[in-house]
């Protein structure tokens, strides 16, 4: 890895290659999403 370098990161609840259907609705399926480094949503239990 690389000093300073940025991820996109999306962390979907289920598995997305078994049923597409759970990127239809991000706002409910989707527990983290991270863009140029910065948290954008995180849902997850500590």
């Amino acid at each position: 890895m690389e000093e300073g370098a940025l991820a996109d990161l999306l962390l979907v609840d289920g598995d997305p290659l078994a049923d597409i259907r759970l990127i239809e609705d991000p706002a409910k399926n989707f527990v983290l999403i991270m863009k140029d480094g910065k948290v954008f949503k995180n849902t997850l239990r500590p």
